[in-house]
């Protein structure tokens, strides 16, 4: 599948019996589902925080009000149960989830996992972007992993841009590893706005806009069935 975005590729290893177990079940779904559009898609999130834990719930919501059913699943530990459907929100279908977004806090998590994509939510600051370019390093070093990027809490838009090409440019010199940006959340989008909040609904929506657009989430199996 041709991205209109920015490219990006992949990398990966190890286990952990109960994360083995939560891949397995992942890899099983995607080789019983492929080919069907009505699959689930599982697109994990790797926080720099856990107060960043509001951005993924008020995606999915933005997701499966905009028509794309979806559903939050916690790999991080503690396990914490099933997932939260939010395919009830206005505009959601009405049969099975397109996405289930996965939030984790642990780099190591989602490793053992296996994904061969990840999105990196990076605040707006130089430690952050060098902290951010150590995960990239370690999730690469041994297996291809897709890397798509949101900037959090940038001034504006040429901000979020400097901030993601320094991180982009050192991935590609250093680690051969291209990034995909999937846009920014500025500094005046915070967790105290409600979730109907305009403002930050249309950068929520932009996000997400780019994770359908992309297909970056497909494995590359999917992708070369597509193309």
């Amino acid at each position: 599948m041709t991205s209109q975005l920015s490219p990006v590729w992949q990398r990966k290893s190890s286990s952990s019996d109960r994360l083995a177990r939560i891949s397995a079940r992942f890899l099983s779904d995607s080789l019983e589902t492929r080919g069907n559009e009505d699959s689930c898609q599982t697109i994990p999130f790797l926080l720099d925080n856990p107060g960043q834990s509001w951005i993924t719930h008020d995606l999915c919501q933005v997701l499966s009000q905009r028509g794309h059913s979806s559903v939050l699943c916690h790999l991080d530990e503690p396990w914490t149960g099933d997932p939260r459907d939010l395919s009830g929100e206005p505009g959601a279908r009405t049969q099975g989830n397109k996405y289930c977004l996965v939030p984790v806090t642990s780099p190591e998590t989602v490793k053992a996992a296996r994904f061969d994509h990840v999105v990196l939510l990076v605040p707006a600051n130089l430690d952050a972007v060098r902290a951010a370019y150590l995960r990239i390093k370690f999730l690469t070093d041994d297996y291809r992993t897709e890397i798509g990027i949101v900037i959090v809490g940038p001034r504006d838009q040429h901000a979020a841009w400097r901030y993601f090409r320094k991180l982009a440019v050192g991935s590609l010199r250093y680690l051969d590893v291209p990034l995909l940006n999937l846009g920014f959340l500025p500094e005046q989008v915070t967790p105290e706005h409600g979730p109907v909040n305009h403002h930050r609904k249309n950068f929520l929506a932009r996000i997400s806009e780019r994770l359908v657009r992309s297909g970056f989430y497909l494995s590359a199996a999917d992708r070369t069935a597509i193309g």
